[in-house]
């Protein structure tokens, strides 16, 4: 991306001259209100009665939609909402797997974060490399994910499911061919 290409945009005359520094500051702008997540949700349809979705986000306050802006020109992905129950603060959301695989997680790659979220970056990105190589149709591959899942964001004590419930709680119509085979938690 040239810069001249961001001319349409507010505050052109303050971004920086060349593209690779507006890269480094938006990577470090993700490392302060920035987040890689994955959450686990209980669809009923779904083959092991759960869904496996990858999402990067960006929080901003609304009087400074120009930086998720930026994110979304930079990046050519990714939709601005109002968050919900704030209608103050914008979220800059990629949720799209291909999304992910071919532009945000190339783009962290080259412009690497300097915190501890880089530890949560690589396990995000193997997640979605393994949903990228469809690893989570296979009983094992589904495991292996939801671990790396639990690993990330501080052991995910925020969420609604323990590791325990996904991984022994898979309905029998959900199990294809398993017969309501339980998981090991090994």
């Amino acid at each position: 991306m040239v810069i001249y290409e961001l001319k349409d945009m507010k505050n052109f005359d303050r971004l920086p001259k060349k593209g690779k520094n507006l890269k480094y500051y938006l990577a470090g702008f993700a490392d302060g209100e920035g987040s890689f997540s994955v959450s686990i949700k209980k669809v009923s349809g779904a083959k092991f009665g759960w869904v496996i979705d990858p999402l990067f986000q960006v929080y901003q306050h609304k009087e400074n939609r120009i930086i998720l802006k930026l994110f979304q020109r930079v990046l050519n992905c990714g939709k601005i909402h109002p968050k919900p129950g704030n209608p103050d603060v914008l979220v800059y959301t990629v949720s799209n797997r291909r999304h992910l695989a071919e532009k945000v997680i190339p783009f962290f790659e080259k412009y690497k974060l300097l915190s501890n979220k880089w530890f949560d970056f690589l396990k995000f990105r193997e997640i979605v490399r393994a949903l990228v190589k469809k690893k989570h149709t296979k009983r094992e591959g589904f495991e292996s994910i939801v671990k790396i899942v639990f690993s990330m964001n501080k052991g995910g004590k925020f969420r609604r499911y323990t590791l325990k419930e996904i991984l022994l709680g898979f309905p029998r119509d959900h199990t294809q061919g398993t017969e309501g085979e339980k998981f090991p938690l090994g």
